[in-house]
């Protein structure tokens, strides 16, 4: 019986423990710093990253891979023609983009010191903000946009989000299994 009541108590607190924790997925890396701040539509977010996410220190190829699936590859940017702006611009904080493209992609927001990339149902046109990005200067300002980069993945589908452990509810699992190897020790 006792052994009963203690596996019990065991799983209800994991059980609340991971309700509590549960909110994280990887589609939402940036977590509260990121994802929350933006007010445009995306389906993953990741970032802020520090740098540039294109060129010959750009990360944004790499973290894409690593981070929603290989096979991405850099399309173009508004320095090059490849996304226009329908509102806002190079040195604002929002706005909408069009692009001769269709379909599932990314876009990675450069401003400042940093960037952070989101993924998006469609290419042909999307807003943006930059209030994912590192705030910049000793208020914490948001900084405008340097510039907006377009990456298309091999296939076609977007990654479904899927949950992330969070580290509470592992080492809660890790609790009782301990618990559980002690319990057989005494029996």
């Amino acid at each position: 019986m006792h052994r009963l009541v203690i596996a019990t108590a065991t799983t209800a607190a994991l059980l609340f423990v991971h309700s509590v924790t549960s909110s994280a997925k990887a589609a939402t890396l940036g977590g509260d710093s990121t994802c929350s701040k933006v007010s445009f539509s995306y389906l993953n977010c990741a970032g802020s990253f520090s740098g540039n996410d294109k060129g010959a220190q750009g990360s944004g190829l790499s973290n894409l891979n690593s981070l929603f699936g290989e096979g991405w590859s850099f399309v173009g940017d508004n320095e090059d023609g490849v996304v226009s702006f329908t509102n806002g611009g190079n040195g604002t904080q929002s706005g909408s983009a069009s692009t001769g493209l269709s379909g599932f992609g990314a876009i990675a927001i450069k401003a400042g010191n940093s960037y952070s990339l989101y993924t998006v149902d469609d290419l042909a046109t999307f807003d943006w903000g930059t209030a994912g990005v590192a705030k910049v200067g000793n208020k914490g300002n948001t900084p405008g946009l340097s510039h907006l980069s377009i990456y298309r993945q091999a296939k076609s589908a977007p990654p479904d989000s899927q949950e992330v452990p969070e580290p509470s509810l592992l080492l809660g699992i890790v609790g009782m299994l301990g618990i559980s190897k002690r319990l057989r020790r005494k029996a």
